[in-house]
């Protein structure tokens, strides 16, 4: 995936702490394994580390002259569009060579026409340009903030960086968490932040430039309400012709380099059959696909779960002629100690949804194994074309709160999945309740309607834009492996245009996400344009309501758990005795692995809560 570091410091000469920022850049191993770098001046240093794909090498920090002093600018992810910024430079009499890469261009179009070129770059990036001239570093994030950047202040130097452990591991950093921050770790509010206290990150489509006096900050993009003018049938056309080109824009020269998760949902198959179309199309070689499964573990529906994924991805890759792995994991590995450590590394925070999320990183992990580099996902097709679960039930869009959240509540879990374990105390320094109604309250407060829009559409219209701006894509799994992790659903031209399409229009065909369905129905089986959505699978096998158990005895019976300053003892002893409860009730389940994680998260960080 890539990862960059930066530390500006005007009362300190930064060329005698080198160190300090070498050991930040390390932090980030694992998102580039092929190589490291650290730029260092007088009051700005920046650290990269390197993920090489297509054999290309891009040299950063890129330095710049630029009069008397320099520019150094550095680039996680993958801009795309970079062609025609390219031939833009050229016009304007400044080439730069094809066998430059991000960096390169990055710095002479900022020499060129200052941050103005930013928001014609597509993909998943981040920038970073420590601008000598000015003395000022600009930070900047791709339009739906697919590339993290964090950042912290001490009391001299601005921080930041691709993850928030590169953060904590500035000497001037201290991991502490306020009630804020631990909220924000465990709520649904959504999406997940700084976390620790003092943290903060560049927002999505933002600009910021820091300098001597403080921040300068701007957006150069956001959704917004438009009235729809084409037909049904234009649309779908629209649709697949703008999905089509971020396939194609976000192919890896050499396909031995890249992977496609398949689920056997019209997400991730529409975006492999589009990618082996293109591969086909140009003699390329064949799409190799994954698909994860759970060895000696019984599928079984529930409220998320319609369908079984691994018959549906067969059937897929067998249609469109892919190379396709089931990589079934054993249930053993989920609870592996080494797993839930790098699990958590892998976030810097603890997930909700531990069995799930850890299946995904278990199997990305296998993909780095395979020597591949890059992975195509089809996250964003619940969000912008109406498939998730709280747009197809009335009482979940009509809530008054997070829709996700009152599916939740729905089922019991009052303040959200996960957190029927805190403590009295814990609860009312939170305050749950109080503060999803204010988020909420500001979230919906940002909606634009059409006049012509009536009640429901209204309430759609809240849903949409709660979905395109606070659930993002947390990538973490796939760069914790040294992997890219390119989404195609996600290009701003498509996720603006299906923002505004109707959404009797989006379930003309009775089925959730009819738009994407129709755009790709002549390269999907009718089975797969027919399945109705059902999420990642989680394992069933018996042995893990056990394992829970044994893991919670354990907390429970050691004195020193830092986990234990905020969790209900005598609740999560009840639960702990009762392995029938853990094996029927998935909020019971997610409460003990929530608490488990943050156990091991307060250890392993040495998490100071401040609540």
């Amino acid at each position: 995936m890539s990862g960059v570091v930066g530390w500006i410091d005007f009362e300190r000469d930064l060329r005698r702490h080198r160190p300090v920022a070498t050991a930040m850049t390390a932090t980030l191993a694992q998102r580039g394994p092929d190589g490291e770098s650290v730029w260092v001046g007088e009051h700005a240093a920046l650290g990269v580390r390197l993920l090489d794909v297509d054999g290309a090498r891009d040299e950063q920090p890129y330095v710049l002259p630029a009069g008397d002093h320099d520019i150094v600018a550095v680039v996680a992810g993958w801009p795309t569009g970079t062609e025609a910024l390219r031939a833009e430079l050229a016009a304007a009499g400044a080439r730069v060579s094809a066998a430059e890469g991000p960096a390169a261009l990055v710095a002479y179009a900022y020499r060129q026409w200052g941050t103005d070129f930013l928001p014609r770059l597509n993909g998943a990036w981040a920038v970073v340009l420590w601008d000598g001239r000015t003395e000022e570093v600009v930070l900047a994030r791709d339009h739906l903030g697919g590339q993290p950047l964090y950042w912290t202040r001490t009391a001299t130097a601005l921080v930041f960086g691709s993850e928030r452990k590169a953060l904590l591991s500035h000497p001037e950093v201290d991991p502490v968490v306020d009630a804020a921050g631990l909220r924000e770790a465990v709520s649904q509010a959504l999406p997940h932040g700084g976390i620790f206290a003092g943290f903060d990150r560049i927002g999505a489509a933002e600009i910021a430039r820091y300098g001597r006096d403080g921040w300068q900050r701007s957006k150069y993009w956001s959704i917004s309400t438009q009235p729809h003018t084409d037909d049904y049938d234009a649309t779908v056309a629209k649709v697949r012709d703008v999905l089509q080109r971020s396939v194609e824009e976000n192919l890896t020269e050499d396909p031995a380099q890249l992977l496609v998760m398949l689920s056997g949902g019209v997400d991730s198959s529409a975006v492999a059959a589009l990618a082996a179309d293109a591969l086909a199309r140009a003699q390329s070689g064949s799409l190799r696909t994954f698909t994860i499964g759970f060895a000696q573990s019984e599928f079984r529906a529930d409220v998320m779960r319609s369908t079984h994924d691994t018959p549906f991805a067969e059937e897929v890759a067998a249609h469109i002629g892919a190379d396709h792995t089931l990589v079934e994991l054993d249930t053993g590995d989920i609870l592996d100690p080494i797993v839930r450590l790098g699990m958590l590394k892998s976030k810097d925070f603890p997930t909700r949804q531990y069995d799930m999320d850890t299946a995904q990183y278990l199997t990305v992990q296998r993909a780095a194994q395979e020597g591949r580099k890059v992975v195509f996902a089809g996250y964003g097709g619940d969000k912008y074309f109406q498939g998730a679960t709280w747009f197809t039930h009335k009482d979940l869009v009509v809530s008054g709160t997070f829709p996700w959240l009152a599916l939740a509540q729905k089922f019991g879990a009052a303040n959200g999945f996960g957190t029927g374990l805190f403590s009295q105390d814990a609860l009312k320094a939170l305050d749950f309740p109080t503060y999803y109604r204010d988020v909420y309250a500001t979230a919906v407060a940002e909606v634009e309607y059409l006049p012509e829009e009536d009640e429901w559409q209204r309430h759609m219209r809240r849903v949409a834009y709660l979905m395109n701006t606070r659930f993002g894509i947390d990538a973490g799994s796939y760069s914790s492996a040294g992997l890219q992790l390119r989404t195609p659903i996600n290009h701003p031209e498509l996720v603006q245009y299906a923002y505004n399409i109707p959404n009797e229009m989006h379930n003309r065909r009775g089925i959730e996400k009819g738009i994407l369905r129709a755009a790709v129905a002549d390269l999907l089986p009718t089975s797969v344009l027919d399945r109705h959505r059902s999420a990642s699978p989680v394992s069933n096998h018996p042995d893990y309501p056990g394992a829970l158990q044994r893991a919670m005895k354990a907390v429970l019976a050691d004195p020193k758990a830092p986990v234990r300053q905020i969790m209900d003892l005598e609740g999560a002893a009840a639960v702990a005795a009762n392995v029938e409860r853990l094996t029927k009730d998935r909020m019971a389940r997610a409460d003990v692995e929530l608490m488990l994680q943050l156990n091991l998260w307060l250890d392993h960080y040495r998490v100071r809560l401040a609540l």
